[in-house]
């Protein structure tokens, strides 16, 4: 662990659980109970909670889920989206007894891939619930939030989030952590045909892919420009459609491009 930066432990201000709201697990949940957060690259863990036993908000929670959601890669630090940490604290409220395992949060432009990516503007979260199998996670998701982007990976072991401004994005990629984004051209068609958790993606050797006397010089694999929109069924009667070779624009953001976590 980096030095200067806290082992985190629970949040200050937390008492113990109280009798309240019984949730899936059966688990009786205070109305503002502590969610457990980790975070799968540093270990460090997170008892979320944004207010007391009295409804006043608690101080000092922001700080703590910017550090927990630091760069893995470089260590920084970068404000995350105020409306990100209460999503994510209504994911865990909404699995109670489950932990909310951080697989990415910020993202120092160093590293990100993609240049629109919401992860370097402190915007998305790469996580899993734990127990939870990420098919159910990724259907919460998209029918809980309003303005997000969600992003489904059914080869990797994470669901993204993302705050957005106008409407809501969902798309799927079918790359494996490290390798280059294969993006669904129909993702609800596919997530309606089942296709979507049988797909298996050919793997292709990255040389001969891109051997110069086949392709050119400027030859460069499909996917490598970001995804294909992908628009929320509320407001794409087409289901989803996407046109082939269409990009997504800057404002919503784009699919990040997967990296080794």
């Amino acid at each position: 662990m980096a030095l200067g930066v806290p082992r985190l432990v629970q949040a200050a201000g937390a008492p113990s659980v109280k009798a309240g709201k019984t949730g899936k697990t059966g688990k009786t949940q205070s109305r503002n109970a502590p969610v457990e957060l980790l975070a799968v690259n540093s270990k460090e863990t997170l008892q979320l909670r944004l207010r007391d036993d009295q409804g006043r908000p608690l101080r000092g929670v922001q700080k703590r889920f910017d550090v927990l959601m630091r760069c893995h890669h470089t260590k920084k630090q970068h404000a995350m989206n105020p409306r990100l940490v209460r999503m994510i604290y209504q994911v865990g409220k909404h699995y109670p007894g489950r932990r909310v395992e951080i697989v990415s949060g910020y993202r120092h432009p160093s590293v990100a891939k993609n240049p629109h990516s919401p992860h370097m503007q402190g915007l998305a979260c790469d996580f899993r619930i734990a127990g939870v199998k990420n098919t159910e996670l990724r259907d919460y998701l998209r029918a809980g939030f309003q303005k997000v982007g969600v992003g489904y990976y059914p080869n990797s072991a994470f669901v993204h989030l993302d705050v957005r401004k106008d409407r809501s994005a969902f798309w799927i990629d079918y790359s494996r952590p490290g390798e280059r984004a294969i993006y669904s051209e129909n993702a609800l068609g596919d997530l309606k045909s089942g296709r979507a958790e049988t797909y298996k993606p050919t793997k292709i050797d990255s040389k001969w892919a891109l051997e110069p006397e086949e392709f050119g010089d400027d030859a460069k694999p499909a996917g490598d420009d970001g995804p294909t929109e992908a628009a929320d069924p509320g407001n794409d009667p087409g289901g989803g459609s996407v046109p082939s070779g269409r990009t997504a624009s800057a404002a919503a953001f784009g699919a990040p491009r997967p990296t080794a976590h």
